[in-house]
């Protein structure tokens, strides 16, 4: 059995779900038809009083407070209308900060004007489905966990036809109800950040951030002017440090003093809008940034340095030692570095030509942060889901969740 890093957060999931009031009904006048959203992909629940999905799964990680015992999950997903060639209708994905846990969330609809959302939660310590529910009538886009409760936060996407407005939303695993509200906005979420006790947004067409705290989460959340234009987010691994970048500019404010502070602000570099940032340092002091066309800029020792190669914007890094790892288009590969000196890749896995061959491409990358080799969590846009152990001189692949064709 693997070992991680089981953080002692068990007394408090309990209090932070304290933090979200259920949220009201959606209310549909009694003469109008009640909208419905066309079924896609399939989940079948088997019952079965002898299936425990809590095996192989210590008490107080989120794997073992979520799971539903007594139910096989038997999952199709939708399949993506945008991709002729093939792919699951896949949103977005997350990690528990105790590793023991992913979840990932599956649009349902299609492309048609009325969605909702499916949640699967697979336990990573023993490789089943064991929890998943629909978020019903709610199109939701990018999420976060909260740490140390069994909720997460997602954006809501507006829908006309359930009269529904964008706004963030409080989610707990465990009961599969929605929690939480926070107010509406007239535009929709360009970027989400979570930690502990607040969730910071950015709508479309504003430079304003919004902080909005867990225990006042239908108050209207604080402004936080920033330089930044159309800016995104990123919190900081150990959740102290907000990352707000942009056209042209970055900015890293300390969220552990009452009031946001502004630690420094920098120009990026020429031509260059970053699209996507990974910390790599557990404080965010030095940073990977990605543009939407494949570019990549470190950002060491206050110095930008540009990577070599085209990248998919997917990676992750492992802050304790410095491993990162990054997807590349060539082949869907994933290059390995070592920070903060590399600026080459020291190894180079290729996914899809690991036995058991899958062939799809990288949606997200999770590394687990105990292993002695890193072993990566990679989902592809089939939705299978695969572990990858780096080794020196081949890559290793077993397979966690294998897609239906």
């Amino acid at each position: 059995m693997k070992f991680f890093t089981y953080i002692g957060v068990f007394a408090t999931f309990f209090t932070a779900l304290n933090l979200f009031a259920d949220a009201p009904m959606i209310h549909v006048d009694e003469l109008e038809v009640t909208p419905t959203v066309k079924t896609t992909g399939k989940l079948l629940e088997l019952r079965d009083s002898a299936v425990n999905n809590r095996a192989d799964t210590p008490p107080g990680v989120l794997a073992a407070l979520i799971a539903d015992d007594g139910v096989i999950y038997n999952w199709t997903p939708s399949p993506d209308p945008m991709r002729v060639t093939g792919g699951a209708d896949l949103i977005d994905a997350f990690i528990a900060p105790d590793e023991s846990l992913l979840v990932l969330l599956e649009n349902i609809g299609g492309n048609s004007e009325l969605n909702a959302t499916r949640i699967l939660c697979f336990n990573l310590l023993n490789n089943k489905i064991v929890r998943a529910f629909m978020v019903e009538n709610r199109k939701l886009a990018m999420a976060q966990v909260v740490p140390g409760s069994t909720c997460f936060i997602a954006a809501q996407v507006a829908q006309e036809k359930f009269k529904q407005k964008s706004r963030l939303i409080a989610v707990d695993l465990r009961t599969g109800k929605i929690k939480g509200e926070s107010q509406e906005f007239e535009q929709p979420i360009r970027s989400l950040a979570v930690n502990i006790e607040r969730s910071f947004v950015v709508p479309e067409k504003s430079d304003d951030i919004i902080a909005i705290s867990h225990d006042k989460f239908a108050v209207n959340g604080q402004k936080i002017k920033t330089l930044v234009p159309n800016p995104k987010l990123l919190i900081s691994p150990n959740g102290n440090r907000l990352v707000v970048y942009g056209e042209k500019r970055m900015e890293l404010y300390n969220l552990a003093t009452p009031k946001l502070e502004l630690l420094h602000s920098r120009e990026l570099p020429e031509n260059f809008t970053p699209d996507n940032a990974i910390s790599i340092t557990d404080n965010a002091s030095n940073l990977l940034f990605f543009d939407a066309v494949g570019k990549a800029y470190l950002y060491i020792g206050e110095t930008f340095r540009q990577l070599d190669g085209k990248f998919t914007g997917a990676g992750c890094c492992r802050v304790a030692d410095g491993k990162l790892f990054l997807g590349i288009q060539q082949k869907e590969a994933i290059n390995f570095y070592q920070m903060p000196n590399d600026l080459d890749p020291q190894s180079v896995g290729v996914p899809g030509e690991l036995r058991p061959r899958t062939g799809g491409r990288n949606f997200k990358i999770f590394v687990r942060t105990t292993s002695t080799d890193p072993e990566l969590i990679v989902i592809d846009n089939r939705a299978n889901i695969f572990e990858l152990t780096v080794k020196p001189r081949r890559w290793q692949k077993r397979l966690i969740f294998e897609a239906s064709k």
